[in-house]
């Protein structure tokens, strides 16, 4: 069945209901993370979940409000709404080109969205934070920062490391989540589409 993609058509009624519902998730793993105290922070959930099924600029507004929401009791998280930003852009448009539908296609995406994610970060922690952000991640940027590398290299190649664990995670239960969600509800949805069994898809095609 053909879709009208795009801003103006990503942004419909159902889409608008799940925002609310990506930012308690998101909100959720990221005092978990806190809370416990992880070097790992898993507060993309919501954010990737939107962002595979509604689209990637519905994904972004879900992750800029998930950082505003968590700066009321952290303010640190504020400016990392950019690496949210930057992380719903990648997912929704590699969801829009069927990337997690497969596991080849699962793999390359997050190497991708792992790159997005730990680049911009740098950009927040270096220019904002001087690379410190008071998080666990800190002393592995020391210790790289002890073998003589630069500031950048250092917080890059930290983000990289300690981000390949929070992306496979938030993707894998982002896709856990989305596979548990009836797919009348999914065929409302441009990019939930995708994530409908084939047979399920065949009958709706047949009746539509």
């Amino acid at each position: 069945m053909k879709r009208k993609i795009g801003l103006r058509y990503d942004f419909n009624l159902l889409a608008l209901l799940l925002i609310p519902i990506g930012v308690s998730l998101s909100v959720v793993g990221y005092q978990l993370s806190t809370i416990l105290k992880l070097p790992i922070f898993i507060d993309l959930i919501g954010t990737v979940m939107v962002s595979m099924i509604a689209g990637p600029w519905v994904g972004a507004a879900t992750g800029i409000l998930g950082n505003l929401v968590n700066g009321m009791l952290n303010p640190i998280s504020i400016p990392f709404a950019f690496v949210s930003l930057c992380t719903a852009l990648a997912t929704g448009y590699l969801s829009r080109l069927k990337m997690y539908t497969n596991f080849v296609g699962i793999i390359i995406a997050g190497i991708i969205v792992d790159v997005v994610s730990a680049s911009s970060s740098a950009v927040v922690s270096v220019l904002l934070f001087g690379g410190v952000t008071g998080t666990g991640t800190d002393f592995l940027t020391a210790a790289f920062l002890a073998t003589g590398q630069q500031i950048w290299t250092s917080v890059i190649s930290t983000n990289l490391i300690s981000g390949t664990v929070n992306t496979v995670i938030n993707m894998v239960l982002a896709l856990l989540i989305i596979h548990n969600i009836p797919a009348r509800f999914l065929i409302k949805l441009n990019y939930g589409w995708n994530y409908i069994p084939k047979k399920l898809r065949r009958l709706e095609e047949s009746l539509s």
